[in-house]
């Protein structure tokens, strides 16, 4: 069974480019087994064209542009499916032994720019080792973060790593995220960083999650609470937020404006007749 949920959404950027140059951007929704992709627009006010190029997931898009000087306005505008396959069994399958874990997965059990996790190791086992594996204890890392780490804007910045977040108690969603990521990381559990337009988050942004490898597929897991992972359409996905910046650029660019908006077209639709499920999002407690 399939519960289908609609929804649109938009996102303005605006740049002062003094200086010649490029962006990179990653707005544009990955095109998923649990999103379907309807209509889309990716427009600039400067009428150059975008060039699209794909990560090495080959799912997550990056649009290039070259930059003249003056004001640039940015606008991506989607109309996306969210599907929620839902399963017989109440939680996901236990943890994967290393050996069997399929090669595209491994790399994200190894530390990375913002995910320490080689430093947390000792920290992990002794706070979640006695944890039953699997989404048991992944929750575990969720409830603990949320009761232990205060969301606060302006406590980190992006050089902020997830040990800094953990020394702090301190941060936001990325830092929320990149703490899960290596404290799963440290107990051998596949983690990867996910970025998402996010419905009913407020303030409207770009949010930060991350997902597991639990059984044979990849589960979504989100510390923060501060939105239904239903309405979580996702952006990006790499090791951490260095994989899924928003823009990169050079020359002389200076931030004007972000707006973002993600609305519910329809009510959730139930779909009985498409057999055989694939994925299902567990609670975080």
């Amino acid at each position: 069974m399939q519960i289908i949920h609609r929804f649109s959404i938009s996102s303005r950027l605006v740049y002062q480019i003094h200086q010649k140059g490029w962006l990179l951007l990653n707005i544009a929704v990955i095109r998923a087994d649990n999103q379907r992709v309807h209509k889309e627009k990716l427009t600039n006010s400067s009428g150059i064209p975008f060039n699209e190029q794909t990560g090495p997931d080959c799912v997550t898009r990056f649009h290039g542009l070259a930059s003249e000087t003056g004001l640039l306005e940015i606008l991506y505008e989607a109309e996306v499916e969210r599907v929620i396959h839902l399963e017989e069994e109440s939680f996901p399958t236990p943890e994967v032994t290393l050996v069997d874990l399929p090669g595209a997965v491994t790399p994200f059990l190894y530390p990375s720019r913002y995910c320490e996790s080689d430093k947390l190791m000792r920290f992990a086992a002794k706070q979640f080792g006695g944890m039953m594996p699997g989404h048991e204890r992944v929750a575990g890392v969720c409830n603990w973060i949320y009761s232990n780490i205060d969301y606060l804007p302006g406590a980190t910045d992006e050089h902020t790593s997830a040990v800094d977040c953990l020394t702090l108690r301190a941060g936001v969603c990325r830092d929320f995220a990149h703490l899960g990521v290596a404290l799963c990381r440290a107990l051998g559990i596949p983690a990867r960083y996910g970025s998402a337009y996010a419905f009913g988050l407020i303030p409207p942004d770009y949010h930060a999650f991350f997902e597991v490898w639990l059984g044979n597929r990849w589960w979504y897991y989100d510390a923060t609470r501060l939105a239904p992972q239903h309405g979580f359409i996702q952006v990006g996905r790499g090791h951490d937020a260095a994989d899924t910046s928003v823009a990169t650029m050079s020359g002389g660019v200076q931030f004007q404006t972000m707006e973002i908006a993600v609305n519910k077209l329809t009510p959730a639709l139930v779909d009985h007749a498409n057999g055989p499920v694939s994925f299902f999002e567990p609670p975080n407690s």
